[in-house]
């Protein structure tokens, strides 16, 4: 009797907490914060109360900023589990969503036979679009999308270069970071890429990439990687939407062990260069004790310098017969050379005559005459000390007035300093003498002495 009537209790009691959950689901939450005052509030409105998520003070409710998410909604009879795909559905399903860059590409390569070029190949690339509008083969433009280096290391194929659409095309990410593209033994290029189809202009809204794939295409012309002596241009067709696609054209393709020849040939020559610089420079400022140079066009000129020595004639000249299809101005001439390096003024009675080309015009005097015979000693020992100026010989003496060729600028230098080192004076004297009045020769001549 005693068992009945306790579990008469226990039921009672459960009826009453049943009851009393469901019928406060229509109280408001200050009421339930009017109960919470009591210094012994029932159990059910303390449950009800961290059921709501509410705070109560001084009887008026408010959201309880510590409650957690769970206490405001009832999750029971709720359970989650984990889905789990096989790794073929996962495939598939991951190829339903949009791609939007070009890392994601990697695993269709798998697809591909990939080749393995044992050193970088680094060639020129301008991609261009072709438009099917009017033509289903389609019709290429002449204006490049974008142009720069192609750079193949095993299979890896990467660009160096910039798009020249405008607008997000000039971030240089997406040449450099969202291309994914690979070499096929067969020579195709293959892969994913950041691709910007139409131009934008200056404050028109910007045009998003799209992320096109290169496939291996029946217009494509692959690129013959193989052998570096048949290396031509390849064509790559790319298609992108119906209206219109691209072609990229690589060309001018050089493995790293070409390009490092050229490099270290390069190299060489510019070191030999400046060598043969440094070296002109030098000679050319030697030769400006006698020589003053000028720079015309591509050419430095080396006119004689004007010194202190002038010809005045006392005589007016005779003409004599041209030996030689050079010779110019051939006349007899008399007159005086007047001069700082002589004592007295040097008296001239020779056959004169200007040789020209178009690299000098030199002066040419016969040695035979008194006045300057003591020079005539000196010309086989200058010779084969300098070598032959054009005109000089046995009997003869050269000046080179003026001469494009340094060559002969220096050989003249050479016979100056070979008459300058003499320790006959009177010789000495009469070379440097003559070279200094040699331009005012010149002139006399033209000025007065048919061609």
């Amino acid at each position: 009797m005693r068992r009945l009537k306790t579990l008469l209790v226990f039921l009672l009691l459960f009826t009453a907490n049943i009851v009393n959950a469901n019928y406060l689901d229509d109280w408001p939450d200050d009421a339930l914060c009017g109960w919470m005052q009591q210094s012994s509030p029932p159990e059910y409105i303390a449950d009800e109360v961290k059921k709501r998520g509410i705070l109560c003070t001084d009887g008026i409710a408010s959201i309880d900023p510590n409650a957690s998410s769970d206490q405001s909604s009832d999750n029971s009879g709720i359970e989650i589990y984990d889905i789990v795909f096989s790794e073929d559905v996962l495939e598939e399903l991951i190829q339903i969503a949009p791609q939007e860059n070009a890392a994601d590409f990697t695993k269709s390569f798998k697809q591909y036979q990939l080749a393995n070029l044992q050193s970088q190949l680094i060639c020129g690339f301008r991609l261009r679009r072709v438009v099917y509008e009017n033509n289903p083969e389609g019709e290429i433009e002449d204006w490049n999308l974008a142009h720069g280096s192609l750079i193949i290391n095993g299979s890896k194929v990467t660009l160096d270069g910039r798009w020249k659409t405008g607008g997000l095309s000039n971030d240089p990410k997406y040449m450099k970071d969202e291309v994914n593209l690979r070499l096929t033994k067969d020579g195709h290029i293959v892969g994913k890429m950041a691709y910007f189809h139409l131009f934008v202009n200056n404050g028109e809204a910007a045009e998003k990439p799209l992320f096109i794939e290169l496939k291996k295409h029946q217009k494509s012309k692959t690129l013959n990687y193989r052998s570096i002596d048949s290396y031509s241009a390849a064509e790559i067709w790319i298609d992108v939407q119906d209206w219109a696609g691209g072609v990229m054209t690589i060309f001018n393709c050089l493995d790293s062990k070409e390009i490092e020849k050229k490099k270290l040939a390069k190299d060489n020559a510019e070191k030999l260069y400046k060598e043969a610089l440094a070296k002109e420079k030098a000679e050319l400022r030697l030769l400006n004790k006698i020589y003053q140079p000028y720079v015309l066009g591509p050419n430095t000129v080396f006119n004689i310098k004007y010194l202190d020595g002038v010809f005045k004639a006392n005589a007016p000249p005779e003409d004599s017969k041209k030996l030689h299809d050079d010779e110019l101005h051939k006349a007899h001439i008399s007159g005086v050379i007047e001069s700082d390096n002589l004592k007295k003024n040097l008296a001239i009675n020779s056959l004169a005559s200007i040789r020209e080309s178009e690299d000098f015009t030199v002066l040419v005097l016969i040695t035979n005459e008194n006045e300057i015979a003591p020079l005539k000693d000196f010309a086989k020992p200058s010779i084969e000390h300098c070598g032959k100026l054009p005109g000089w010989w046995w009997d003869k003496l050269s000046f080179v007035i003026s001469t494009y060729d340094i060559e002969i600028a220096k050989k003249q230098k050479c016979y100056f300093d070979f008459f300058n080192n003499q320790t006959n004076s009177e010789a000495k004297s009469l070379y440097r003498a003559i070279l200094s009045a040699s331009p005012s020769i010149v002139s006399y001549l033209e000025s007065n002495v048919d061609r």
